[in-house]
């Protein structure tokens, strides 16, 4: 297992962990040292279904997972400061705020969320006869935006300078809350452009193909920045900046190309 050999290298003297790297024992099946540039797992012990699973798309969170299989073809989101694992032919690093598709491997990490589409069908429906809720409501000339119900998936702690790509802001790690939900939208719909948010947000696509697009003002013409998302992208970067402890963001939305489920992800300030 390639964190034990990592782990056995560092005790033998024969590697190191870089000085800027934070370093927890975490329990799992054996006690594990794991070098997290971004923060560390603060807490650990569960494998669970999460509320909003459903037919839809069945969602499982999994912490301290060593070798957990994968055995039907999932989305697996690394909601974690550190790298996490699938292994395959080879193993292959998961990074943090990132995600991949795995079908028939194992993975390794502190804080995963797996999530399996189900049989395909009228998504729309689906969502409404699960109780999703309308964003917008029931009236007319609005997007459909459907909305699940949203669980608090764990805690972590990150370096925001890192997280955020802001070397100006002082080192060290900070205390985060993570809240997950899934949206779904109809093939064409805009969703809305905005620009506040009081917590870090990104965005992974499960099923179908949308985008999530920046823009200069609130209005479609200033479009400048759009990014692509296929089931298993997550948007690579936050879109927002830190100031004077607050996140500044630019007017942005995400757009369903065809009829999409995508899974928002939210880390908030402890």
């Amino acid at each position: 297992m390639i964190l034990a050999q990592w782990d056995s290298a560092v005790a033998s003297g024969e590697a190191a962990a870089p000085s800027h790297f934070s370093v927890r024992s975490i329990k799992a099946q054996s006690s594990i040292n794991r070098f997290i540039p971004w923060g560390y797992f603060m807490k650990s012990d569960l494998v669970d279904e999460l509320a909003f699973s459903s037919r839809l798309v069945r969602v499982e969170v999994l912490r301290d997972a060593v070798d957990y299989p994968v055995t039907r073809r999932s989305v697996v989101v690394n909601l974690s400061a550190s790298d996490a694992w699938g292994q395959g032919a080879l193993p292959t690093a998961i990074p943090p705020f990132s995600s991949t598709i795995l079908s028939g491997a194992r993975v390794t990490g502190t804080l995963l969320l797996v999530l399996a589409v189900g049989e395909k069908e009228d998504g729309e429906k689906s969502a409404r006869e699960l109780g999703w809720t309308d964003f917008y409501g029931p009236a007319k000339d609005t997007p459909v935006l459907l909305r699940s119900s949203q669980v608090e998936v764990g805690e972590v702690e990150l370096d925001a300078a890192l997280v955020l790509h802001q070397p100006e802001l002082p080192k060290g790690t900070e205390a985060f809350r993570i809240k997950a939900n899934l949206w779904f939208s109809p093939a064409g719909t805009d969703c809305g452009i905005h620009n506040q948010h009081d917590f870090i947000e990104v965005h992974t696509q499960i099923s179908g193909h949308g985008r999530m697009q920046k823009f200069l003002d609130k209005d479609h013409d200033t479009l400048y920045e759009d990014q692509l998302l296929s089931p298993g992208n997550t948007n690579p970067v936050p879109f927002c900046l830190e100031q004077d402890g607050s996140y500044i963001y630019p007017w942005h939305q995400y757009r369903a190309d065809t009829d999409c489920v995508w899974l928002a992800l939210e880390y908030h300030r402890i």
